[in-house]
């Protein structure tokens, strides 16, 4: 059975999968506080077996309150991931909410297979929560800083915009983030990478956070937006700034891969951030 919303639906939704598991439902607060951020409808999605009675429902999902007035539930049968990946095109959705885990939670895991198949096929920005972290989000949550982590690759610039303005619609700032490797690696053609003398960036830096502003943080002008420079191993640099500075989110633009030794840099944040992580795949 599914339950889908009319094709006229003006789009702009924020979605939540949930699966009837206390560690999915973790995830709500978040779903609703973007719902009343973006100014969008909420949708909740169940994907099992059997439909429920619509008035029990909520109670199956784990959900003790539900403050969004107008929250929409919709109920499927399938391959879990498609009918997200679906309603999400259906829906012409804002963002995806998940968490990291489900039913069958597994900390020692980067995500449970359905929120690693979504992410990776998703050109919805995705924010994934991981469900045992402490003070998650509710429904009331005001996020005020956005980290971005970037190389400065011409792909990721072509992704940033989104997030710039998913920013711009929460009332977040954002922290531009960028991590040099101690030693000159291949970089992409037409990439924008950081000053030369990475033990004096000062010589070079001023210059530079000038053209990097100018080419990548113009687009949202109403956004505040703030550039670092560090080195050392982006993972480590990144989580460490996100805690120092409190940030409310990170997101990270990626080439949605992570089979083997792709995507460390995404599976590290993910394993290890306090703070949800959006990610927006290049398309």
């Amino acid at each position: 059975m599914t339950n889908y919303p009319d094709s006229n639906n003006k789009g702009g939704a924020v979605i939540i999968p949930l699966d009837g598991s206390r560690t999915g439902a973790r995830a709500f607060g978040a779903a609703e506080a973007m719902a009343r951020l973006l100014k969008a409808p909420l949708h909740v999605i169940h994907v099992g077996d059997e439909p429920l009675a619509e008035e029990k429902l909520a109670s199956f999902l784990k959900l003790d309150q539900v403050h969004t007035e107008g929250t929409r539930f919709h109920q499927a049968s399938g391959d879990v991931a498609n009918i997200i990946l679906e309603l999400g095109t259906r829906l012409d959705a804002s963002i995806i909410v998940m968490s990291s885990h489900g039913r069958t939670h597994n900390a020692a895991l980067v995500a449970g297979s359905v929120t690693m198949s979504v992410i990776q096929q998703c050109d919805i920005p995705v924010m994934v929560l991981r469900p045992l972290k402490a003070g998650m989000p509710g429904h009331d949550w005001q996020p005020g800083r956005m980290l971005i982590p970037h190389d400065g690759s011409p792909v990721t610039a072509s992704e940033v915009d989104q997030v710039f303005s998913l920013a711009s619609l929460m009332g977040a700032d954002i922290d531009v983030l960028h991590v040099a490797a101690g030693a000159r690696q291949p970089v992409e053609a037409g990439a924008f990478t950081g000053p030369r003398y990475l033990d004096r960036p000062h010589y070079d830096w001023s210059g530079w956070a000038d053209e990097f502003m100018r080419r990548f943080a113009s687009r949202q002008p109403e956004v505040k937006v703030r550039l670092v420079y560090k080195t050392g191993d982006t993972v480590e640099q990144t989580l460490a700034f996100a805690r120092e500075q409190h940030e409310d989110l990170i997101a990270l633009i990626w080439r949605g891969r992570m089979e083997g030794k792709r995507a460390a840099t995404v599976k590290g944040i993910l394993m290890q951030a306090e703070a949800p992580v959006v990610l927006k795949r290049i398309k």
